[in-house]
């Protein structure tokens, strides 16, 4: 007889990763690849929050687990953070630091819905949640953006959805679009949440790396709202694996329970990381405008090879490129993009089952000269086969 498995772990494939590890492999063999898909920074960590780590390292090298919910010193740092760069208050109790971001969703989602409840998600989004939602026994209700909304939710959107919901997923600034919400917009959704008794999941990931328009914290609009954020993104701590909850006063309890039971304490050397590299916001901030000058070259030379379709882009480092006027297929688009012309790229298929085939996502977090010979590259690919009508074009 056959064991029984849980249909719990029957999600989609995050094809965004399995890319990575595709691309990861042929760089392994010498292939000359220029990299746009995969969604982290090319920078590390600021030195001096290393050689301080390593200081912590040699006083100390048990490295012994700290709380929970991590350390004192580093939710105070970050609730220090919230008053100097977002004018809101919150107390080191509400934070809770986890290994990376994706433990603190599984956290929220345990502490705020029961199984069968509904959780709005605005597609396009990112691949992760559909599968952590589905594995938690929750349901999904698709709520469809575009570029008329900035593929970002408006109040209109929401008091129109097909079905009710107990739950919404925020992401402000998009991945994979780079948009960012309106303010305004923001609070009023934020205020018909809290009369309707829906719970916000703000995904602030990519807060601090706009170019212009600030992202706002969902805190500024609620006190019920569950903020996560990670050192992955604008800290560039990528590998290190931390991130943080901001839980409302009601679920404080709740959470730090499950911190203990399920995850029992984040990497201590990672926190010794991230508790000093406040001390270098500046370098930090350094990094986006490498980020924005990117940014600038992929919006000024994109349409020149071709593709001329682009998010806005305001923050995060992507842009969402509507493919449609080449191919129906945007995996195939993809494949073909870094076997014939060694620029590897993001199906949209990730990010929107529905409409996913007609985009890809563009990642500009390398180098200005990769930015460069990668839309040179994408414009001779493109040129050479409408040429010789090779495109993969199934409109």
């Amino acid at each position: 007889m056959a064991l029984k498995t849980s249909e719990r772990s029957d999600i989609e494939t995050f094809r965004a990763l399995d890319n990575l590890r595709t691309v990861n492999e042929k760089i392994s063999r010498g292939n000359d690849i220029i990299r746009l898909e995969a969604g982290q920074p090319c920078f590390g960590a600021p030195q001096a929050a290393l050689d301080y780590a390593a200081k912590c390292l040699i006083n100390d090298p048990i490295q012994g687990y700290t709380d929970a919910i991590g350390m004192i010193s580093l939710r105070q740092r970050i609730a220090d953070y919230y008053k100097d760069y977002y004018s809101v208050h919150v107390t080191p109790e509400q934070i809770n630091i986890t290994s990376g971001s994706s433990p603190g969703f599984i956290m929220a989602f345990l502490t705020a819905f029961n199984p069968g409840d509904k959780i709005a998600l605005c597609t396009p989004t990112y691949a992760a949640y559909k599968n952590i939602i589905k594995s938690m026994d929750l349901q999904i209700t698709e709520i469809q953006t575009n570029a008329d909304t900035n593929f970002q939710p408006t109040l209109d959107l929401l008091k129109n959805a097909a079905e009710k919901f107990d739950g919404i997923i925020i992401n402000s600034p998009s991945n994979p679009t780079g948009t960012i919400l309106d303010e305004d917009e923001f609070s009023d959704i934020c205020n018909w949440c809290d009369e309707q008794g829906i719970r916000i999941v703000s995904d602030e990931a990519y807060h601090r790396i706009t170019y212009g328009t600030k992202a706002q914290t969902a805190l500024k609009f609620s006190n019920n709202a569950i903020i996560m954020n990670t050192f992955s993104k604008f800290f560039a701590m990528t590998g290190w694996r931390l991130g943080w909850v901001i839980s409302p006063p009601d679920m404080v309890k709740p959470m730090k329970k499950l911190a203990e039971s399920l995850f029992v304490a984040p990497p201590t050397i990672s926190q010794h990381v991230a508790y000093k590299i406040f001390d270098h916001l500046d370098e930090l901030d350094n990094y986006v405008l490498r980020y924005k000058e990117n940014h600038d070259i992929l919006r000024d030379l994109l349409p020149a090879a071709g593709l001329n379709k682009l998010s806005k882009g305001d923050g995060a480092f992507y842009f969402y490129v509507d493919v449609s006027d080449f191919t129906n297929d945007s995996e195939d688009f993809c494949h073909r993009l870094v076997e014939e012309a060694g620029v590897s790229v993001t199906a949209g298929l990730d990010f929107d089952g529905k409409r996913g085939h007609q985009y890809i996502r563009l990642s500009y977090a390398g180098s200005a000269d990769d930015m460069r010979e990668a839309c040179q590259r994408i414009k001779i690919w493109l040129t050479d086969n409408q040429a010789g009508n090779r495109v993969a074009k199934t409109l």
